[in-house]
């Protein structure tokens, strides 16, 4: 008997309940446990890219962006239920690592996700949602105090779930016609329930105040999965210079503008909005959150079009490949504008902030109308850095201006 209680003793130390929503740690830091799960999403993401960059067409960038979003929805759901609730025990270690084996999954069937490998995405994905019902389910059950916005998660899950199970016993196209009902159920459905609760219950308020109050990791886990991103660009470069199999100087400086491209939107996103928490309100943090969706969109697809651009270096440049190109970096530009509005800025700084916001916004606007030109390839790669730079090189020189200093 007594050996017994001493084990379930022992055993509960390791294997913890979740963490309480209220016992959150506004100081933590990302663990390596959460640097190895967002490195299947590596795998997962690059499948997307290599699938867009083999199939530079509307339906391509249209079936592309869709699946993205449901790799991104399962990435936001998986990292922020770490960080309300995770712990540092067995518990938290396992359940981690059962959803990396189903994104691993995800990331098998991801090339053929619209096409004949539609039926394992679907179940792989399932799989996945099956895991994050039962752990926001056992929130409630460890937390009355959170188990209102549980139940909301975990019957929207449940539905979601269920859905993506169906879908296989239907044909296609209409199990994507589901899916994106699927997804937008996983949306919508948490935020109206939530939303009713809190009209009428005062404590249900406060729950959600501290679920959509983003802390310090947070901005880190969502600023690593935009490194992840970039290095898709860095990526494509790589296999672009690798398909050729005799290397000129063409090749050459079509690589290293390419690479350009990918520090120019690495010096946009890291130097105004990494470090800096979004507006403490609900609309404003979910305007935050969600506006990294278009942005590593545009990313990765810019990672896509960059291969396809330094695999031709030397020839005409295709129309879709101009537009793929010019489109993403655009989408990734106005997305660094809009997310310059939703974060929390000094005052001294606030002036800054408009005035790089602006030049951002009306640089990816020209970036877009690049695509109507017949420019040559490398015309083509310098006026877009010049555009993507010139709201660096504003905003350093209205910094300048601002503080009163000569130097940075």
């Amino acid at each position: 008997m007594i050996i017994m209680q001493s084990l379930r003793r022992n055993i509960r130390i390791w294997w913890q309940p979740p963490r309480n929503i209220s016992d959150r740690e506004e100081e933590r830091s990302v663990t390596f446990l959460e640097l190895f799960y967002d490195l299947v999403y590596v795998i997962l993401i690059a499948e997307l890219a290599h699938t867009l960059s083999d199939h530079v067409n509307l339906a391509g960038v249209l079936g592309f962006a869709f699946i993205f979003v449901i790799v991104w929805i399962a990435w936001v759901n998986g990292t922020m239920y770490h960080e309300l609730h995770g712990n540092n025990d067995i518990r938290t270690r396992v359940f981690t690592f059962l959803q990396m084996f189903t994104v691993a999954a995800m990331a098998v069937f991801a090339h053929g996700a619209l096409g004949e490998s539609s039926v394992g995405f679907a179940l792989s994905f399932a799989a996945y949602q099956l895991i994050l019902t039962y752990l926001w389910w056992r929130t409630g059950v460890y937390d009355p105090h959170h188990r209102p916005l549980s139940r909301s998660y975990t019957v929207n899950m449940s539905i979601s779930t269920l859905i993506f199970v169906g879908s296989v016993f239907v044909p296609m196209p209409w199990r994507f016609y589901l899916w994106g009902l699927a997804l937008f159920l996983s949306v919508l459905l948490p935020m109206v329930i939530n939303q009713m609760q809190a009209r009428t219950r005062p404590e249900v308020q406060a729950q959600i105040e501290i679920a959509y109050t983003a802390s310090p990791s947070a901005v880190e886990r969502f600023g690593l999965l935009t490194i992840i991103v970039l290095g898709e660009v860095m990526v494509s470069v790589v296999r672009g210079v690798s398909a050729h199999e005799h290397l000129s100087w063409m090749v050459g400086i079509t690589a290293v503008l390419g690479i350009l491209i990918a520090i120019g939107l690495w010096w946009l996103y890291f130097d105004a909005i990494s470090q800096h928490l979004p507006i403490n309100t609900q609309s404003k943090t979910i305007g935050w959150m969600y506006l990294h969706l278009p942005m590593t969109i545009g990313i990765v697809a810019t990672g896509a079009a960059v291969f396809n651009v330094v695999e031709a270096a030397g020839e005409p440049l295709a129309p879709e490949i101009r537009w793929l190109l010019v489109g993403a970096i655009s989408l990734a530009l106005i997305s660094n504008a809009v997310l310059m509005r939703s974060i929390q800025i000094p005052e001294t700084y606030f002036e800054l902030y408009r005035r790089s916001g602006i030049a951002t916004f009306i640089s990816g606007g020209i970036v877009l109308l690049l695509g109507f030109s017949s420019l040559n390839t490398i015309p083509l790669l310098l006026i877009v850095i010049i555009l993507m730079l010139a709201p660096v090189i504003y905003g350093i020189a209205v910094w300048v201006h601002i503080r009163g200093v000569t130097q940075l």
